[in-house]
Parts: structure tokens; sequence; C-alpha cells
């Protein structure tokens, strides 16, 4: 993924863990290189897949006991196949699913095999038996940056189930099909009628979302994670979902910016007016987290977009599914619609 190794990354982003995969020495399956995460046609009635790091998993059969990253996990659960364990740093501060990550799955039901900091606990793993491990990386370039697989314990855990890294920080809508793929070959039914219904309702969704910021293409809008001693600026080019919105018509007033393909960009809060912008949305994580928190902070009360009430929520770390696309959508669209041009 993106540059994300400032301050929100670290406390925040590690809330899916920030962690190192070492899969090369491995000799569980082969490594082939490809593009992206797809599954392969497999022989007989095995299963085949490989990876968005070009690692191929060769197994006698599709895998059913599945441990997965959150999102990763809520994704899948939506497209209907059911984890048996998670991990990242989300599972294990909001164990009760109280959190977005979490999506529809119900975290009673599944096992948390991560410790506080996401990473996966050996021991954890071979309780649940899983017959493969499904991670996310922030940066396909950097073998440290992929979630849940600390450096030191990758091989016990590539040799206790293999691992794939099925998805990274390409545009939301890349990362859909990816998830998609990787569902039906898992064996997921996508002519169920509820998933047809979730699809439906994703395509009229973004077929709204280009009309009205088309209709909102003078507003200027920014995504900031708020702390009281710095702003981090998050990058349309380098930010997943800002890709993906962007795509859809939506205007950032950093798209020019040097940094607009970081995760992040950190600024002191004499700099919060760097970008003048019409609307804001407000980190999910921010510890100035509402509207009613930026207007009594002395500095970023004067933000334009803060005194206008043009604040919205950024929910960071939705399932990428149909059902968690559509609802990160509304909820950029609830405050744009409604907003107006400040300058």
């Amino acid at each position: 993924m993106q540059n994300h190794s400032s301050m929100p990354a670290v406390t925040r982003r590690t809330l899916l863990g920030s962690a190192a995969i070492v899969l090369a020495g491995l000799t569980s399956y082969q490594v082939l290189a490809q593009e992206r995460s797809t599954p392969d046609a497999p022989a007989a009635s095995g299963w085949m897949y490989t990876d968005v790091l070009g690692n191929t998993v060769s197994l006698a059969a599709p895998p059913v006991r599945i441990a997965a990253n959150l999102v990763t996990a809520a994704a899948l659960w939506d497209f209907g196949i059911k984890v048996v364990a998670v991990f990242d740093s989300t599972a294990s501060a909001h164990p009760d699913g109280d959190h977005i990550a979490w999506g529809n799955i119900d975290a009673s039901s599944v096992v948390n095999v991560g410790d506080a900091d996401g990473n996966i606990l050996p021991e954890a793993l071979i309780a649940v038996q899983p017959d493969i491990v499904l991670t996310l990386t922030f940066n396909p370039d950097d073998p440290s940056d992929t979630a849940g697989v600390p450096p030191d314990l990758a091989g016990t855990i590539g040799h206790i189930a293999p691992v794939l890294v099925v998805t990274d920080m390409d545009a939301t809508d890349i990362q859909l099909q990816r998830l998609e793929d990787i569902a039906a070959s898992l064996g997921a039914d996508l002519t169920l009628p509820e998933i047809a219904a979730a699809r439906t309702a994703h395509d009229d969704k973004i077929e709204e979302f280009r009309t009205v910021a088309a209709e909102k293409s003078a507003l200027q809008v920014l995504f900031i994670d708020f702390d009281p001693g710095e702003i981090y600026i998050g990058g349309p080019q380098g930010v997943a979902e800002l890709q993906f919105l962007a795509s859809l018509g939506l205007k950032f007033s950093n798209a020019d910016s040097e940094a607009a393909g970081d995760f992040w960009e950190t600024l002191s809060p004499e700099q919060a007016l760097k970008y003048p912008a019409d609307v804001i949305y407000n980190d999910i994580y921010s510890t100035l987290r509402t509207t009613e928190d930026l207007q009594s902070n002395p500095v970023y009360g004067a933000i334009p977009a803060v005194t206008a009430g043009q604040v919205g929520l950024w929910r960071r770390d939705f399932p990428v599914s149909y059902a968690g696309v559509t609802a990160f959508l509304e909820d950029i669209l609830s405050t744009l619609r409604t907003a107006g041009k400040l300058s």
C-alpha cells in the first residue's frame, strides 16, 4: 500500500496490524509471479490461488477453515464465506464487534488468533486448525508492511497453514473485485438473491454518487485525521477509498499536492488552511472526533468548513463488500448532498 508510516499509521492503521511476511523460504506451496490476485484453474478437483504478491498456493481441495485479517474476513462474510478465525488489532481492541471493520460478522462465532498488536499467535492459530490464512498488504513493495504475520514467525505460521496476501491498497473497486473472485473460488454462490440485491444496491449507489459529485463539482474536499498537535491529510492517490471516490468524480483540494500519492501528509495545526476545502471528512480515528470537538479548538474551529459545519465522517476500514462499499458511499453523500461552496 501507500506510505502510511506517519503517526496515524502507527496508532490507527495499526488497528489492522502492521507487520511483515516472509514467504520466500516456505516449502508448503509454489511461488509463481503474477501481477494481481486471481484464482487459477486447479488440477482435477483441487484449488489454486495466486495472491497480489505473486505467491501461489495449491491445495487438494478448496479451503474450508479460513483465518483472515478482520476487514478481509468481514468482506468474505458478506459473500457467504464464514471464517473461523480473525486477527489484527481491531479484532483485539474491539472483541465485542463494536467497530465498523467487523461488518456483519458475529464476533461470538469466530476466534481471535491475534495478540494485542494484531499479530498472529501460532498457538492460537494451531488450535483453530485453519486450511489457509488470508491477509492484506499496505505496500506490495515492502515485505515489512503486511498485516498480522511478524517476520520472526513467518516461517512458523506458514507451516501451520499457507498464507495468501489477497488485497493491497489499490482502489476500492479493484479490491472489491479481488474479494469477490476469491470468495467465488472458495465456494460462494454469487447468484444468491441477497448477494444479487446487494450488488444492485451497490451499482445504484455508485450511479447516484456520480450524479451528486457532478452536481457538486465546484466543491473541494479534504479527508483529515485531527490530533491536537498535528493533522494528517489523506492522499487522494494514496488511500484506496479516496482513489475510488476520485474516480467517481469527487474533487480533492490536495489533488495536485506532491504528497497526493502518500497515505498521509503530516501538517502542523498552523498549516490547517494549506488546502482550502468546502467539505472536510474527519477520520473515524481522529482524536478530535466530532464537529463540536473541532469547533471548540481555537485553530481548527477557524477552518471555514468546520465553522460552517460541513464536516462528514470518514469511516475508514469498512468491509470491502457490496454492502460495505454502499454504506461508505452513503456516508460521504450524506454530507456532500447539502454542502455549499465556501470560497
